[in-house]
């Protein structure tokens, strides 16, 4: 393949330096398809789709309203589905705006959502491929490299998230192109900007912000080996970061903005779900101090986020040779990385992660520790590179030298696997299965065996069964990691996904937006968060029954709560209140938030009607002023009465000129995801209450003449309306939207711009 020549080697190394020539970029990326399509070809050739976890609660009904307001002709903006209205786009994970999502915009979600994920597996090796190929000029290692990226727990488990499955995609290649854009700039300036700017609208902060460490360390160490000029560099690369801030800006801008108004703070993190004190041995025997779900899917005690980071034990090995055994400025970069990121992911049960916290507070807004793994995850697979084009070196030279580094490398990875086999049959915890430990780290030392030996015997071999043992070899990489648990992805059919469950849809009445909500008990959302069913079909159709999560998105269903990285500050009070803060019904607020549908006394998936429930809209309000903890202790007493009072901030008593109750009613009332429109009739002035969430974004008028929208009961929307008979229409109107779009405009004509003036030029002096 040709690509090489461009992107897969460095222009250190010549084509005659490289090991293992048959395994081009096109070859490994067929191998590597061929075992993505070997694990889940129920899901490549559409009989059944993933649903575990996020995936089902999160990821794919946020694909479905994605899709659908996109074939409405509408950007989504605002969802008035969950948690009585939050922002959409501006949440950053919903993948609105990266270009990636018309796969699954314009084929059906339940098929080509999973394959959005699978190609981005797919892509991740490539990219990784393509950046060892480049640092270590060996094919076989860049291979192994991109095998051991692709293929390791965490990758397979972020299968369960679109947005987190693309950004880890992209991680090497925006490394890849930076690298060469600051070495060379130019054109390769425009590459890196473009890169960069699709992971970066991917909306996985945490992975972007260890693409951006990595990519900071690499600088600093070119800077201090004087491969670079530190004015050269620090110009480059600062300009990369400009223009892809710009060009994102129609992303970013909202997310930061509602970051600002959002439930997280400095304070907002905690040490939760970490690495626990052991699992450092999770490397070695993945299921060593693990449960079985109930869904077939093991993981660790306290600690959820992801259900393995197994590497793979033979790319441990060979990462193990490589620190030892090539002494270069990268390696030890690599290293450092992993040791940082097996340490930090450890939380409160290391000890570095407190002291960085101190250090960084900023980090105050990332939850769960155990993510800096992904450091780990990120360095490995290309120690692990360097450590086979070692090993292919030396068996050149001295066969005895590498059968002797395999052997000890060998011996004491069978040594440490028994040591941990050895505590846990010693030491097991309540719910440990001693068998499945047992199986695990025997398994994993016949991988480790077949592995090593392949890389030592496949050198006396004539060429075409070394080429065979290079694939059998680079195949096993990948089998060790796909057999090393059960299957961490489990699918069902894809009619299980599909809308419109017919006894949710003959709720009578049915909620819909503008006219009323469901609301699933704090009982019932227990019950099915941290319960489950064995079949994956029942359990995940018992959970849409039940309107879990965002489930309630694949029906069109609005209620009060949903599963979100960001809520606003003050809707996220009302949902603790609610689900949190005391266990009293609280049928008054129940009534003001339109709750016509809660799950019956006792039950988890059947409802029960309340015909107590208010409209969306109503009239005549009496004002009472209090600060914010008055109020919510108000909304939850049995006195509320919230047809006949509403709490308005203190701080606007002198701008709202209302003192009494109103006389009047809501004659008709239209709304829509992002608009509404209410004809009022007011005998006397009078608050117009509504029962969405205030952000200031949504803007009022009426007949025409723009008016404030009051923050009323703590976190929903009131407008002052004078007597007469007025159209009141509200409108949501993102600015950081529109002002973020117009500097990703002219971001991009200006690099279109830039690049073919710079195009104008080579070809001149060519």
């Amino acid at each position: 393949m040709k690509l090489r020549l461009k992107l897969g080697m460095s222009g250190n190394h010549s084509r005659t330096g490289a090991t293992g020539e048959w395994f081009g970029p096109g070859r490994f990326a067929a191998i590597l398809g061929l075992l993505i399509v070997a694990a889940y070809p129920d899901v490549v050739f559409g009989g059944n789709t993933f649903y575990f976890r996020d995936f089902g609660f999160f990821g794919y009904p946020l694909a479905h309203y994605h899709r659908q307001s996109f074939w409405e002709g509408q950007i989504p903006l605002w969802n008035p589905l969950n948690n009585c209205g939050l922002p959409f786009l501006a949440q950053w994970n919903t993948l609105v705006l990266y270009p990636g999502s018309l796969l699954y915009l314009l084929f059906p979600p339940s098929w080509s959502l999973g394959i959005f994920c699978l190609l981005h597996l797919l892509l991740a090796g490539v990219g990784m491929y393509l950046l060892a190929c480049r640092w270590m000029a060996c094919r076989l290692g860049a291979s192994v490299a991109g095998m051991a990226f692709a293929l390791n727990g965490v990758s397979l488990n972020c299968l369960m998230w679109p947005n987190n499955m693309a950004a880890l995609a992209w991680m090497p290649l925006v490394i890849l192109s930076v690298e060469r854009a600051w070495r060379g700039g130019g054109r390769h300036l425009v590459g890196a900007v473009a890169l960069g700017s699709m992971q970066m609208l991917t909306g996985a902060p945490e992975i972007i912000l260890f693409t951006w460490v990595i990519v900071a360390a690499l600088a600093v160490f070119g800077i201090v080996r004087g491969q670079q000029s530190r004015a050269t560099l620090m110009w480059r690369v600062g300009v990369i970061l400009l223009l892809v801030a710009a060009l994102t800006a129609a992303q970013l801008l909202p997310f930061f903005e509602l970051l600002h108004h959002s439930q997280r703070s400095l304070l907002f993190a905690d040490a939760s779900w970490s690495m626990p004190g052991t699992g450092w041995a999770n490397f070695l025997v993945p299921l060593f101090r693990t449960f079985l779900s109930r869904q077939g899917v093991y993981y660790q005690n306290d600690q959820y986020w992801t259900a393995s980071y197994y590497p793979g034990i033979a790319v441990f090995a060979l990462a193990c040779v490589g620190v030892a055994c090539v002494k270069t400025w990268r390696v030890r970069v690599l290293a450092a990385l992993v040791l940082l990121g097996a340490v930090l992911a450890m939380g409160d049960n290391g000890f570095a992660y407190g002291l960085l916290r101190g250090v960084v507070p900023q980090l105050g807004v990332m939850r769960y520790p155990i993510k800096f793994v992904i450091l780990a995850v990120f360095g490995l697979p290309l120690l692990a590179g360097f450590g086979v084009r070692y090993l292919e070196n030396t068996v050149r030279t001295s066969r005895s030298r590498c059968w002797r580094i395999t052997a000890i490398c060998h011996g004491t990875f069978l040594l440490l696997i028994g040591l941990i086999l050895w505590f846990a049959h010693r030491y097991p915890l309540p719910n440990e299965d001693w068998t499945a430990t047992l199986q695990s780290g025997l398994s994993r030392s016949l991988f480790l065996t077949l592995i090593l030996g392949a890389i030592c015997f496949r050198s006396g071999l004539s060429e075409r069964p070394r080429l065979f043992a290079g694939v059998a070899f680079l195949t096993m990489i990948g089998l060790d990691v796909l057999t090393h648990m059960p299957r961490q992805n489990p699918t069902v059919t894809r009619a299980a996904l599909e809308p419109g469950i017919p006894t949710l849809q003959k709720l009578d009445p049915l909620p819909r937006h503008g006219q009323s909500r469901a609301m699933l008990t704090a009982e019932a959302d227990v019950r099915l968060r941290h319960g489950g069913l064995s079949s994956g079909m029942n359990d995940y159709l018992a959970s849409r029954q039940g309107l879990f999560s965002n489930c309630n998105l694949l029906e069109g269903i609005p209620k009060i709560n949903g599963f979100y990285s960001l809520y606003l500050r003050e809707a996220q009070d009302i949902w603790a209140l609610v689900y949190q803060k005391t266990n009293t019904p609280a049928p008054r607020l129940y009534d003001f938030m339109s709750v016509s549908q809660m799950t019956a006394p006792g039950e988890v998936f059947e409802w029960r009607h309340r015909p107590t429930a208010l409209p969306f809209a109503t009239f005549g309000q009496q004002p009472r002023f209090a600060n914010a903890a008055s109020t919510l202790s108000s909304l939850v007493s049995q006195e509320f009465r919230p047809q006949n009072e509403a709490y308005l901030p203190e701080e606007v008593r002198t701008l709202v000129h209302l003192t009494e109750a109103g006389v009047g009613k809501v004659e008709e009332s239209r709304f829509d995801a992002q608009r509404a429109e209410l004809r009022v009739s007011a005998e006397t002035p009078g608050l117009l209450v509504i029962a969405q969430n205030y952000d200031s974004p949504w803007k009022a008028s009426i007949d025409g003449a723009a008016v404030p929208i009051w923050r009323a009961n703590h976190a929903f929307q009131a407008v002052a309306v004078p007597p007469g008979k007025h159209v009141i229409r509200l409108q949501y109107r993102d600015w950081s939207f529109v002002w973020g779009t117009a500097v990703s405009l002219a971001a991009l004509a200006g690099c279109a711009f830039a690049n073919a003036l710079s195009a104008r030029r080579r070809s001149k002096k060519a």
